[in-house]
């Protein structure tokens, strides 16, 4: 009986500390979402976010795409800033900002659930030797060394 009480307590209390998962509904600016909570608009500053200001619209550009309309779960820290996670895939929202994956327009992310890219995604790869991640590998001398 007494463990009965203790786990029933533990669950309770382990559910009000739940992060809350509400539905975004615009982008104030690179670095603040308005989010519906419970009907009622409010602002998430996005917490430890450095984006240069000649790259701040399509910072916006890249929120509004991926997080607009969507819900996702907002964990705060000390100092009132937010950890946005989108829901259901758990993307990091506050960690693609700062990879600054907003000027890659290339990599897409695979949602949870896709087996295999479509034949849209298959075609579009660049052909091997315009690979921009590598550099060119560098010509081989005429000679090789015999063992």
């Amino acid at each position: 009986m007494r463990s009965f009480f203790f786990s029933f307590f533990f669950l309770s209390a382990s559910s009000l500390l739940a992060a809350p998962m509400v539905r975004v509904i615009d982008v104030k600016d690179a670095r603040t979402l308005i989010v519906d909570r419970a009907g009622i608009p409010a602002e998430v500053r996005l917490g430890d976010v450095a984006i240069p200001p000649g790259e701040e619209a399509a910072a916006i550009e890249f929120l509004r795409l991926k997080v607009v309309q969507h819900f996702v779960m907002v964990e705060s820290n000390a100092r009132g800033d937010a950890y946005v996670y989108r829901s259901p895939d758990a993307l990091f929202i506050n960690g693609e900002l700062l990879r600054r994956a907003y000027l890659a327009r290339g990599t897409e992310m695979i949602i949870v659930g896709e087996s295999s890219p479509g034949p849209e995604r298959a075609r579009s790869a660049p052909p091997r030797d315009e690979n921009r991640i590598l550099p060119p590998p560098k010509p081989r001398s005429g000679r090789r060394r015999r063992k």
